[in-house]
């Protein structure tokens, strides 16, 4: 009975050891494929605030302008694949993505304008053609002195900061739940509480670029 008992057990560790080692490779597989996509969509986002920022650098720090460039930069991560995309039809795909998404845009994305800010406008700007300016010319005969309120020269002051935000999907199934669960017991933010609501992960990038001409006040 004993022989019997020993024979009908064999394969079972095996066997136990097999649906173990799937349990644990789902999650992990699955979060590992996820985290790459997120990357991704990272690069693309940082991009996105650097092109941001550049643009508003010579727009005078006009946050529509930043907004505008901001939005036509994520565009590819709207871009709908099916059916393959190619040399040929990456133009229209992406000019597709910029207006159907037009919508998605507006609502996940989010665009703080860092710097200049009241302070060094307090220190340093002049009224030019009706508009209250940073001035951003002959900056290097203005003075190197630190302003009393911001602590900083003209010089420095002179540098557009922006933060970017956009909420991007996550599509992987059990890892999705997984990240989306954790992230809203660490993260109070209300915004961000909106993203994880509709299955979303917020990706914040900041950008510098020195102003290429008078930042204006808001």
């Amino acid at each position: 009975m004993l022989k019997l008992t020993r024979h009908r057990s064999r394969g079972v560790a095996t066997v136990e050891f097999c649906v173990v080692a799937l349990l644990a490779a789902v999650p992990l597989c699955t979060g590992i494929l996820q985290t790459g996509l997120l990357l991704i969509a990272n690069h693309q986002v940082d991009l996105a605030a650097f092109m941001a920022a550049r643009a508003g650098a010579v727009a005078g720090g006009d946050a529509g302008r930043i907004r505008l460039v901001f939005h036509q930069a994520l565009s590819p991560l709207l871009v709908r694949t099916a059916g393959g995309v190619d040399a040929g039809n990456v133009s229209e795909r992406v000019l597709s993505a910029q207006t159907s998404g037009a919508a998605a845009l507006a609502l996940y994305s989010r665009l703080e304008v860092l710097g200049p800010g009241a302070d060094e406008l307090a220190d340093f700007a002049i009224v030019r053609r009706g508009r209250r300016v940073l001035p951003n010319d002959a900056v290097e005969f203005r003075g190197q002195g630190a302003g009393a309120r911001s602590g900083v020269s003209l010089q420095e002051a002179n540098v557009l900061r922006i933060a970017t935000t956009w909420c991007h999907p996550l599509v992987v199934p059990f890892a999705a739940q997984i990240m989306l669960a954790t992230l809203r017991q660490l993260d109070a933010d209300p915004w961000h509480q909106l993203c994880y609501a509709d299955r979303r992960v917020p990706i914040r990038s900041v950008a510098l670029a020195p102003m290429q001409s008078d930042f204006v006040a808001p």
